[in-house]
């Protein structure tokens, strides 16, 4: 373990709540900067997957995941400061509300948290569509709120005329005392939604296009340099960084679907496993085989979207099916033990899926799930010593309807699984979860995956 101290140039992008810009404005500031040579470093408060996609293309850097409700303090400055090596600043894109948090009271896993944790100023992305004055009482609040919030600037969004723009900046200048960085019109550019949120990164054949538009707009509307100044003047950080040497890698290849249908991977829990074993990437659409691994990993995304292609894929579902029928550990989040289970039912009809796992699954129109969640072993598997703790985040629209006999590796404590009171359907070395594991959490999870996989 070594304390540093370390000179980051960093800045939180947050905003009053979801869908004011605060993406838009954050990955627009990322893609300027990164045209005028500066090396940008990406991170997400919160669980999100799929706005660190854009992050990425964006930057060139994978983003990582700041969770203050699954992550310790520590571990947050750890992957913050030790993820940074090589950049000149970095953008941290908050999410829902700057104060919103898992509780009504405590602060736990809101970006206020986060910012506090890095000491990192903050910009806040404010809608201010039909608001003058009353956009100067909502600001205030804000800054009165947590005085150890660093708020050091505002970017009001969506104003509707010049106008109303030279209103609105005035009114949150003068009254709440808030330097304005940014009046940005109604928006230009749309953000492609569907019900999990953004339409990823993977997805869109024109996201330079989208990237380059988006930058356009903040370099015309927003003081870049000013937001530059302020990140540049944050405080030193002082970090306890883990220096040990990771243990050699044990031979252990593990097979990891990471294509446009599976890509809700944290990518600190693929830091973690290629510590100690070969990743080997693999696509759920394009390969009929499997190639020589020792364990699969199937993430979340949206297999509901190709299902169809899924179900094509008839050469390949045979394979996995084989591969989990032999033993071999299989972890599986949420669209992973989708896509592992009989049959999925979405709009268009019902597809089958790779079978080996006893239920069936139907998506709905309203979310199933959604939050932070708590387990606890109730038995040993794959990824969990008995009784072990086990938090991470649900989000779905699906249903399961279980189709026999089903064993269960996790009890419920917080959050809704597979049947609201048990996760962790278990079959052989395979289980496949809803809740979505980050693996900074307990580094123990990815040591044990691995060692399971040296073990078959």
């Amino acid at each position: 373990m070594k304390l540093s101290l370390m000179d980051i140039p960093r800045v939180v992008i947050a905003g009053t709540s979801s869908k004011v810009g605060k993406t838009m404005i954050s990955i627009g500031l990322m893609r300027l900067l990164v045209s005028r040579g500066y090396k940008v470093q990406p991170y997400k408060v919160g669980p999100d997957f799929i706005d660190p996609g854009f992050h990425h293309l964006a930057t060139g850097r994978y983003s990582r995941n700041l969770d203050s409700f699954m992550l310790s303090r520590q571990a947050i400055l750890e992957t913050f400061v030790r993820n940074f090596k090589g950049a000149d600043i970095a953008i941290i894109e908050g999410k829902t509300g700057l104060y919103d948090s898992s509780d009504a009271i405590n602060e736990k896993g809101s970006v206020a948290e986060v910012s506090k944790i890095l000491k990192a100023p903050v910009v806040l992305v404010a809608n201010v569509e039909r608001l003058n004055r009353t956009a100067a009482a909502i600001m205030l609040g804000y800054k009165l709120f947590d005085p150890d919030v660093r708020l050091e600037g505002a970017i009001l969004n969506r104003v509707g005329s010049e106008r109303h723009a030279g209103k609105v900046k005035k009114a949150v200048e003068k009254l709440a005392g808030i330097r304005v960085l940014g009046v940005v019109p109604r928006k230009k550019v749309k953000m492609p939604y569907r019900h999990l949120g953004l339409v990823t990164a993977y997805e869109r054949e024109d996201m330079d296009e989208l990237l380059d538009s988006i930058a356009e707009i903040v370099e015309k509307h927003v003081d870049v340099d000013a937001i530059l100044e302020i990140a540049e003047k944050a405080p030193p950080l002082d970090a306890v960084l883990d220096e040990s040497e990771p243990e050699k890698k044990k031979h252990v290849r593990i097979g990891v679907f990471r294509d446009q249908v599976f890509s809700f991977y944290y990518q600190d829990n693929l830091d973690e496993l290629s510590k100690y074993a070969e990743l080997v990437f693999l696509n759920s659409l394009e390969d009929k085989k499997l190639p020589d691994v020792d364990a699969l990993y199937i993430g979340g995304g949206f297999p509901e979207v190709y299902a169809n292609e899924l179900e094509k894929n008839k050469k390949l579902r045979g394979e996995i099916y084989e591969f989990c029928q032999s033993g071999k550990p299989v972890y599986a989040e949420c669209g992973g033990l989708m896509y592992l289970g009989e049959s999925l039912e979405t709009s268009e009809g019902e597809f089958e899926m790779v079978g080996f796992l006893p239920l069936k699954t139907k998506m709905y129109e309203k979310f199933q799930a959604q939050g932070y969640s708590i387990y606890r072993a109730s038995k040993p598997c794959i990824i969990a010593r008995r009784n072990q703790k086990i938090v991470g985040h649900e989000f779905h629209y699906s249903k399961p309807t279980l189709t026999g006999k089903a064993d269960f590796a996790f009890r419920v404590e917080r959050g809704f699984g597979i049947d609201g009171g048990r996760d962790g359907i278990m079959k052989e070395n395979t289980i496949g979860c809803y809740i979505h594991v980050h693996f900074l959490s307990d580094r123990s999870i990815a040591r044990r995956f691995v060692k399971k996989a040296k073990k078959k």
